[in-house]
This record gives structure tokens, sequence and C-alpha cells, in this order.
């Protein structure tokens, strides 16, 4: 699985502008929580943080957190690009 560390690393929004890139980041991001993995990124994201939080206290919330949300925007970045790749490519739908 190929990692994405910022909307430029995606190949579809690579050429475009920085304004351009986020418009059509979010018209696609909006449509990925009608979807189960999207639900389950934010799940698991939660659960991680509050193992943290159990755990390790604020420092072991902080990191888990990060771990989490790093974990929930791979997961809505494979979602994003598996059904609508057409909204990246700037396509009607």
């Amino acid at each position: 699985m190929k990692i994405y560390w910022t909307l430029k690393s995606i190949p579809e929004l690579k050429k475009l502008s920085p304004g351009d890139r986020g418009r059509r980041w979010q018209s696609a991001y909006k449509l990925a929580f009608r979807h189960w993995q999207t639900r389950g990124g934010i799940v698991i994201c939660g659960i991680l943080a509050g193992a943290g939080a159990y755990f390790a206290g604020m420092a072991g919330t902080v990191i888990s957190a990060g771990l989490g949300g790093f974990i929930y925007g791979q997961i809505v970045t494979h979602v994003v690009l598996k059904y609508y790749r057409y909204r990246l490519q700037g396509e009607a739908g």
C-alpha cells in the first residue's frame, strides 16, 4: 500500500494548483463517509487515542491519537482513490 503524505503526492492531484487541489479533494472526501472503511478508520483513531490515554497518560494520548490520525488519513485516501477517483480528475459526476 502506497503512503500518501500530502495531497500533492496523489497522482491525480499532483499537477493542479493548491486551490484546485483542495476543492477537488474536499468534493471527494465528503463522499468517503458513505463507506464502512472510513467509519472504521475513525473508530481505530478513537480506540488508539483512548488506549494511549488509559495506558500512558497525556503523552500516550498525543502519540496514539497522532498514529490513529495517520492511519485514518491513509484509509480515507484509499477509499477516495478506489471509489471517487473521477472527482479528483475533475470529471462530472
